[in-house]
C-alpha cells in the first residue's frame, strides 16, 4: 500500500470572481487582492517540502502557483495537467452564478447548487446543468468524476509513498473532493476560499485508490 498527500490550494481571486461569474474553463486574471492571496498562500506553505508541483492549465491557477513557488525551495519545475481544471460550465460559462443555478435547479425545485448538491448529489448537480445547457457542452457528473480520477490515479502511480505534491486548482473541483473524502467537513455552507489549502491523503487501493481529507480550506 501507498501513500501520498496532496496539497490543493484554489487559485487566487480573479476578476470574474468579484462579479460573481461562472468561471470554468473560461479564464480571467487575478486581482491584485488575488495575487496577495497567492502570496499569503506561499508564505503558508514556504517550509513545506514537496516532492512535484502541479497547477491546472488554465492561467489563474498556473499564475497562483508561480507566486505560491516564490518562497519555497523547491527548484523543480512547474508541471500542469487538464485533470486538475475546474468543471466545465458550457453554454453558462462567463454569466452570472446565482442567476444560472436557479436555471439549472427549477426542475429540481432547488434555488442554488448547494440545495442541489444537499438534496440530491453532487453528480446530480452536475447533470442537471448538462440537461439545462442549451447545447449539452457542461460536464455532467460521470464526465467530471472520471478526469479527476485520471489526475488522482496519475499522482498516486508516479510518486512514491509518503511523497508529498502541491497542485493548484479550483474552487469546484476542491469541493467535490472534499463532499467525496471528507464528510466531516461542511463544504456546503463554506465553499472553498481563494487561496485556502485543502489537504488529501491519497492511498492506493484495489481497486483503483482511496483518498481521505485531513484538513479543509486553511488560510493560516
Amino acid at each position: 500500500m501507498k501513500t501520498i498527500t496532496v496539497d490543493f490550494v484554489r487559485h487566487g481571486q480573479t476578476i470574474f470572481n468579484t462579479m460573481n461569474k461562472l468561471q470554468g474553463w473560461a479564464d480571467s486574471p487575478l486581482t491584485k487582492a488575488g495575487i496577495a492571496t497567492a502570496d499569503q498562500a506561499g508564505q503558508l506553505l514556504k517550509n513545506v517540502t514537496y516532492q512535484a508541483t502541479y497547477a491546472s492549465d488554465l492561467k489563474r491557477a498556473m499564475d497562483t502557483a508561480q507566486h505560491i513557488l516564490q518562497p519555497n525551495a523547491f527548484t523543480g519545475e512547474l508541471q500542469t495537467d487538464t485533470a486538475f481544471r475546474e468543471v466545465f460550465f458550457g453554454s453558462f460559462e462567463g454569466l452570472d452564478n446565482d442567476e444560472s443555478w436557479q436555471t439549472v435547479g427549477q426542475s429540481l425545485g432547488c434555488q442554488t447548487q448547494a440545495q442541489i448538491i444537499q438534496k440530491y448529489s453532487f453528480e446530480a448537480a452536475r447533470d442537471a446543468m448538462h440537461q439545462a445547457d442549451p447545447r449539452q457542452l457542461s460536464e455532467n457528473g460521470l464526465t467530471f468524476k472520471r478526469r479527476v480520477d485520471a489526475g488522482l490515479q496519475r499522482l498516486l502511480s508516479r510518486y512514491a509513498d509518503q511523497d508529498r505534491i502541491l497542485v493548484v486548482t479550483h474552487g469546484t473541483f476542491i469541493r467535490s473532493l472534499v463532499l467525496r473524502f471528507g464528510p466531516q467537513f461542511d463544504v456546503l455552507s463554506s465553499f472553498p476560499a481563494n487561496g485556502g489549502v485543502t489537504t488529501l491523503q491519497l492511498t492506493t487501493a484495489n481497486p483503483g485508490f482511496d483518498g481521505l481529507v485531513t484538513s479543509y480550506n486553511r488560510l493560516s
